[in-house]
C-alpha cells in the first residue's frame, strides 16, 4: 500500500519507475542518420540505454550524460533538464554527499575502477540508492575525466526491506499465537505490525462471538487507540444499524476495498454511530479495506485497515493482508477451541490445536514465498545485477528459516508433559536443567516438591511467565546465573525469577518488546499482580503474586 500515487508505501517511486523505462511500450520516432552504423551504435547506445552515463572532468564538472541521467534527476528532484546542464558540480548536483564524492574522485584520480552496489545517496527529504561504477578516462595516457555509470537501486533495496519487515511481522505474529495466550494479546499484535509495515494509518479488528451461529453482541473489538474510547461499542452499533453484520453470511468476499468510505460513510445516517469518531479535524484516511476473518469455512469477524485517499493497493498487499488476517482467524478459532478443551479436558483436542497451529505457520511461509517471488519479478530487469539479487533472495530464505526454528520451539512447548504429569515444581526444573546445558549459565529452581493448590489455568499461565522471564534475560541481560522461586501459603503463589545480568532502565519505553506486556496480560487474568524491578548494572528481578481462589473459581455463594 502506498500513502500517495506512484509511491511504494514507504514515501519512494512506485516499483518500477525507478528504472527509467516505461512500464508499456513507447514509440519515438528517429530521424534518419547518414553517420557511420559504428557512430550510430555509440550515440544509440549512450542515449538509450536504462542507466545512467555521465562524463565529468578531474574537478568533478559535468561535460555531458544521457537521456536516463537526467530522467533520474527529473524522478526524484522533479527537476528539468537544465539542472544537469554541462558546467554543474557533482556536489551541486546532490548536495549534503560532498565527502563520499570526494573519495570515489580521488580514487580514480589513482587510477581505479570503483565499484559499488546499493550505494546509498542521502538528498534532502529523501534517501535513494545506487549501483555506481566510477572509471578514469585517458587520453594519451592521461588521466583527463571520470565516467560514471549508475543503475537505481532504490526499488531494489526498498522492496527487500519491505519484504524483510513483513517476514518479521509473520514471525512477531506465530510468536504470539502459543495456544493458551490472552486473545486481545494476540489481536493487537496483529494490528501494531499491519501498522509497522503498512501504510495504514489504523486498524482494527472486529470479533463476533462464536462464529456465525452466534446472536450476542461482539464480544472482542481491538480498536485502533487513534479513535479513542467508546469506538468498540461504537463499532457494534453501526453494524446493526447499517445492517452489515455478516454473521452467518456465506458470501464473504476475500478483500473488499472501499475507496471513499470515510467520506460516504459520514453522508450515510446508517453509520451515524461513527460520525463522531471518524468526522475528526484534518483526517489522514479515507478508504478502508475491510477482510474477513474466516478459518475453514467458518467467518470470526472482520480486519479494518484504514488507508490514505487514492492509496495504491497492490496484489502484494492484498496477498499480505489476507495472510495476517488467516493468522487472525487463527487466533480466534484457536481461542474458540481452547476454551471448549477447557471444559472438556481433553488432551486429544490440545493437540488438534498444536497441528493447527502448524499449519498456521505453513500458512504464514507460504505468504512469505508470494512476496519472495514478487521480490524476483522485481529483480529481472537488473541484467548484471542477478548475482546480487540471488544473495539477497538467500538472506531472505534465512530468515525463512529462523523464522521455522522458532516456531517449531514454540509448538514443541505448547503442552509440556512435565507440566501436566508432574506439576508446575518439576516442569520448571526440566526447563531449568534444559537452559542451563545449552545457555552454558547456572539456573536454579527452588520450588515445593508437592502439586500446587491452583486449576491446571494457572499453573499453565505460571509457567508461562517463568520461562517468558527466563527467555528474557538470557536473551537480553546476558546473565551469568538466574535464580527461580516457587512458594505458597494459605492466601496466594508467590513466583520470582531474578537474574544477575546488565538490567535495564524500567522507566524507558521498550516498543516492540511485548514479553513484559504478555506476562501481565497472563497474571491479570489470575486476579493477579506482577511486578518487575531492575536498573542498569543490578540485574533483574520479576515477581507475580497470585490468589489461590481468584473470582472465576469462587464456589457458588461464596
Amino acid at each position: 500500500m502506498s500513502a500517495a500515487l506512484g509511491d511504494d508505501g514507504y514515501g519512494r517511486p512506485s516499483p518500477l519507475r525507478s528504472t527509467s523505462m516505461p512500464t508499456e511500450p513507447a514509440l519515438e520516432a528517429l530521424p534518419p542518420s547518414w553517420e557511420p552504423i559504428e557512430r550510430q551504435m555509440v550515440d544509440l547506445f549512450f542515449d538509450r540505454v536504462p542507466f545512467g552515463l555521465a562524463v565529468f572532468d578531474l574537478e568533478g564538472r559535468l561535460q555531458r550524460c544521457n537521456r536516463t541521467w537526467v530522467g533520474f534527476y527529473e524522478l526524484y528532484f522533479g527537476a528539468g533538464p537544465d539542472y544537469t546542464a554541462p558546467g554543474r558540480h557533482l556536489n551541486d548536483l546532490i548536495p549534503g554527499n560532498e565527502d563520499s564524492v570526494a573519495e570515489l574522485f580521488a580514487a580514480v584520480r589513482d587510477g581505479q575502477v570503483v565499484r559499488q552496489a546499493a550505494n546509498r545517496i542521502d538528498i534532502p527529504g529523501l534517501t535513494t540508492y545506487w549501483d555506481v561504477v566510477f572509471a578514469p578516462l585517458f587520453e594519451d595516457g592521461e588521466i583527463v575525466g571520470v565516467l560514471d555509470v549508475v543503475t537505481d537501486a532504490t526499488d531494489r533495496v526498498l522492496s527487500t526491506e519491505r519484504l524483510e519487515a513483513r517476514i518479521r511481522a509473520f514471525t512477531a505474529v506465530s510468536s504470539a499465537m502459543t495456544v493458551d495466550q490472552p486473545l486481545p494479546s494476540t489481536l493487537a499484535t496483529v494490528r501494531e505490525q499491519i501498522l509497522r509495515t503498512t501504510s495504514a494509518k489504523a486498524v482494527s479488528l472486529v470479533i463476533w462471538p462464536e462464529g456465525p451461529a452466534a446472536q450476542e453482541d461482539v464480544l472482542t473489538v481491538v480498536a485502533d487507540p487513534g479513535f479513542g474510547s467508546g469506538y468498540a461499542d461504537a463499532i457494534t452499533e453501526m453494524y446493526e444499524s447499517a445492517g452489515d453484520d455478516r454473521r452467518g453470511t456465506d458470501d464473504v468476499r476475500p478483500v473488499d476495498l472501499r475507496r471513499g468510505a470515510r467520506t460516504a460513510a459520514l453522508a450515510d445516517p446508517r453509520y451515524a454511530p461513527l460520525h463522531g469518531y471518524w468526522s475528526q479535524p484534518a483526517p489522514d484516511w479515507d478508504d478502508l479495506a475491510a477482510l474477513p476473518l474466516v478459518s475453514g469455512r467458518v467467518f470470526f469477524g472482520e480486519l479494518h485497515v484504514h488507508l490514505p485517499a487514492g492509496a495504491r493497493f497492490s496484489a502484494d498487499d492484498e496477498d499480505y493482508l489476507r495472510a495476517m488476517a488467516d493468522q487472525a482467524a487463527l487466533a480466534v478459532e484457536n481461542s474458540v477451541l481452547l476454551a471448549e478443551e477447557a471444559k472438556a479436558a481433553g488432551m486429544a483436542e490440545r493437540q488438534r490445536l498444536a497441528r493447527e497451529l502448524h499449519d498456521s505457520v505453513s500458512q504464514a511461509l507460504f505468504s512469505m514465498t508470494l512476496h519472495a517471488r514478487t521480490a524476483e519479478r522485481r529483480l529481472e530487469p537488473l541484467g548484471p545485477e542477478a548475482a546480487l539479487a540471488r544473495a539477497e533472495v538467500q538472506r531472505l530464505q534465512e530468515l525463512t528459516r529462523g523464522a521455522l526454528a522458532e516456531m517449531r520451539a514454540l509448538i514443541f512447548e505448547l503442552r509440556p508433559d512435565a507440566l501436566a504429569e508432574e506439576g508446575l515444581g518439576s516442569a520448571l526444573a526440566k526447563q531449568a536443567a534444559a537452559m542451563s546445558a545449552r545457555e552454558q549459565l547456572t539456573i536454579t529452581v527452588d520450588a515445593p516438591p508437592q502439586r500446587l493448590p491452583v486449576s491446571a489455568d494457572a499453573e499453565q499461565h505460571l509457567y508461562r511467565i517463568a520461562l517468558e522471564a527466563m527467555h528474557n534475560a538470557i536473551k537480553h541481560a546476558h546473565p551469568t546465573r538466574i535464580e527461580v522461586l516457587l512458594t505458597v501459603d494459605a492466601h496466594s503463589v508467590d513466583l520470582a525469577v531474578q537474574d544477575d545480568g546488565i538490567g535495564f532502565d524500567t522507566t524507558l519505553e521498550r516498543p516492540g518488546h511485548l514479553g513484559l506486556g504478555t506476562m501481565g496480560d497472563r497474571a491479570r487474568s489470575l486476579s493477579g499482580r506482577i511486578q518487575v524491578e531492575s536498573a542498569p548494572g543490578h540485574g533483574t528481578r520479576v515477581s507475580v503474586t497470585v490468589p489461590l481462589r481468584h473470582p472465576a473459581e469462587a464456589p457458588p455463594g461464596g
